[in-house]
């Protein structure tokens, strides 16, 4: 084999490594709330006394920047109990002053599968919170942002750099402050048009796994009283159209679970603004399960009001 050919190949490939380090290194700086979550987890840990788990419901729901206390939200998009219990270990020695978790129960969490060892995910939380998610031992793969999940970074990418779109807004706690641009706002808020819409919800039952999921959330509750911290879950405000769409099976398993759980441990606080169609209204939702920062900042009111009243 020829020098000429071996230095061609080593070229190739110099230019194959430089170039995802192009495209690893403008990933890392593509404005998605990590790093804010990650910087104000850092510099705040030692004083943190509030912990907030969930998907992106709850991650819409709740600016901590508005919280009397001290808190740090790990929310996001898709995420479930096994992921957040697997947070909440992740950074628990780490938060010396922590003294109340806020987890969330949607109609969605029980009959839908969980996130798993193999979420895209796991590659953000083991980058910008330190948590190995992957239950198996870190390689340096997971080090790389870019390849978790390459056709969302590439749309992002696109995005940011190509379009020039810069529509967010994320405070020092990784809350967009300006996250208005959903599907309500595209329709002006009309509520006409909007109760003519389709979407997404799950209406497939599995008992399996709700069986499995409602474990998993025993076993989370067990470990935070061991921990001796206090525990609120909440429920989230839907839009009037979403909550008849709801499976009632899926519905009654779900608030099912809710009865036992406050039976088995009467300590839990529970923040339930599902069907709350009064205090919210359509200007407060960015689509029909989730708020717009206008709603949060009422639905946070109300935590801080109920966080205040057991203080």
């Amino acid at each position: 084999m020829s020098k000429a050919f071996l230095k061609h190949i080593a070229l190739f490939f110099l230019s194959v490594v430089l170039g995802y380090l192009i495209i690893e290194y403008y990933t890392r700086q593509l404005p998605l709330g990590y790093t804010n979550i990650s910087t104000q987890l850092e510099k705040e840990q030692s004083n943190i006394e509030i912990l907030i788990l969930g998907s992106s419901q709850i991650k819409n729901a709740i600016n901590p920047e508005w919280l009397d206390q001290p808190a740090i939200s790990l929310t996001s998009g898709n995420q479930h109990h096994d992921t957040d219990f697997k947070l909440l270990k992740g950074v628990l020695s780490r938060l010396n002053s922590l003294e109340t978790v806020v987890l969330e129960i949607s109609y969605n969490h029980f009959e839908l599968p969980h996130n798993g060892s193999r979420f895209w995910k796991n590659s953000i939380y083991y980058n910008y919170y330190n948590v190995n998610a992957f239950e198996r031992t870190a390689y340096f793969k997971d080090r790389l942002i870019y390849l978790s999940n390459p056709s969302f970074f590439s749309e992002r990418l696109t995005e940011t750099y190509i379009h020039n779109v810069q529509n967010t807004g994320f405070n020092s706690f990784g809350f967009d402050t300006l996250n208005y641009e959903g599907r309500f706002k595209k329709l002006q808020y009309n509520e006409a048009a909007i109760a003519k819409t389709n979407f997404r919800i799950n209406e497939e039952e599995n008992k399996a796994l709700f069986a499995q999921n409602a474990a998993l959330l025993q076993e989370m509750l067990l470990f935070l009283k061991e921990q001796n911290l206090r525990v609120v879950i909440c429920q989230t405000p839907m839009y009037r159209s979403y909550l008849p769409r709801r499976n009632s099976n899926i519905l009654h398993r779900r608030d099912s679970l809710i009865a036992a759980i406050k039976g088995q441990s009467p300590g839990i606080i529970f923040l339930n603004k599902e069907e709350d169609t009064l205090t919210y209204n359509v200007k407060d939702y960015w689509n029909q399960s989730h708020l717009n920062p206008r709603g949060a900042a009422k639905f946070t009111a109300q935590l801080n009001h109920l966080l205040s009243k057991v203080n």
